[in-house]
C-alpha cells in the first residue's frame, strides 16, 4: 500500500491540481505533496449523515479537512458514528479533488479513523511541519533550477515564487503555534527561520537588520533569526558583501 502522505488543511484545501503518475492520480498540494493517501490528525468538529454514507469536518491548526466514509469502508463509517464531537482523531485515507477552477475543492475519502488524544495531536503536528519545510527546502532548490520532476512539475503547476514559500513557511509557525508549552519543537524553529530568510533575501539582498526584524515580527527570536542566518552563510548558500548585508550567491 502506498505511503499516506502529511499535509497541513490549509495546504490540502490550496490545492487545485491533479497529476496521472505510474497508473495513479496525484492530488498535488502548493508545497510538492504528491497525494494519494493521507494520515490527517485533529479535532473532529461535526458530522452527519448516517447508514451507509456519513460526511466530518476535522480540524487542524491551519483549516479544516472535508472527511467523508462510505460502504467501501463500512469499518470507517461505523466507527464515525460513533464518535461524538469534538474529539482529537486520527484518519488515513484517499485524497481526491472534487470539481476544477476556483470551485474546486479537496476531500478525504477515510480508509481509518480512530479516536486519539491531544498528544498524538501535537506530535502530528510536528511531523508535519517538519515534512512540509523539507518540502518547501526542495522547491527553493527547484527556483534555483534543482530539485526533480515532481518539484519542477508543482513550480510549472503553481507557478512557485519566492514570495510563495515564505508565506507557506509562515503557515508551519502558526501552525506550531497550537503546541502545548511541554511540547518541544526541535530544530523546527530555526529550519522556518531559514525558509523565510531565504525567500525574502531574494537576487538583491537584505540588510542584516531588516532579516532579524522579519524573523522577529514573523514569531521567531532574534536569536533563532540570527542564527538562520549564520547557517545560511556557513552552508555557503548566501554570502555578506558588506558587513551589514546578506545577499544569495
Amino acid at each position: 500500500m502506498e505511503p499516506a502522505e502529511r499535509v497541513f488543511a490549509r495546504e490540502f484545501n490550496a490545492a487545485r491540481h491533479t497529476v496521472e503518475s505510474g497508473g495513479a492520480l496525484y492530488v498535488v498540494t502548493p508545497t510538492g505533496a504528491w497525494c494519494r493517501r493521507v494520515f490527517i490528525v485533529g479535532t473532529l468538529t461535526g458530522r452527519r449523515g448516517s447508514g451507509d454514507v456519513m460526511q466530518a469536518r476535522v480540524a487542524d491548526p491551519t483549516d479544516t479537512f472535508r472527511v467523508s466514509a462510505d460502504w467501501q469502508n463500512p469499518d470507517a463509517v461505523e466507527t464515525l458514528g460513533y464518535i461524538e464531537p469534538p474529539a482529537f482523531v486520527a484518519v488515513t485515507g484517499r485524497a481526491s479533488l472534487m470539481g476544477s477552477g476556483p470551485r474546486a475543492y479537496t476531500t478525504v475519502a477515510a480508509e481509518a479513523i480512530t479516536v486519539v488524544d491531544r498528544t498524538a495531536r501535537d506530535l502530528w503536528t510536528q511531523r508535519t511541519a517538519g515534512v512540509t519545510l523539507d518540502r518547501l527546502e526542495a522547491l527553493e532548490r527547484g527556483l534555483s533550477g534543482g530539485g526533480d520532476e515532481r518539484v519542477a512539475t508543482t513550480i510549472g503547476l503553481y507557478g512557485t515564487t519566492e514570495e510563495d514559500i515564505r508565506e507557506m513557511a509562515e503557515a508551519v509557525r502558526v501552525a506550531l503555534e497550537s503546541l502545548r508549552p511541554d511540547m518541544v519543537a526541535g530544530d523546527v524553529a530555526p529550519r522556518i527561520g531559514r525558509e523565510i530568510l531565504l525567500a525574502a533575501l531574494g537576487a538583491r539582498g537584505i540588510a542584516i537588520d531588516d532579516a532579524v526584524t522579519l524573523g522577529v515580527r514573523l514569531g521567531l527570536s532574534a536569536r533563532e533569526t540570527r542564527r538562520a542566518l549564520e547557517e545560511l552563510i556557513a552552508a555557503g548558500e548566501c554570502y555578506q558583501p558588506t558587513p551589514d548585508t546578506v545577499k544569495l550567491l
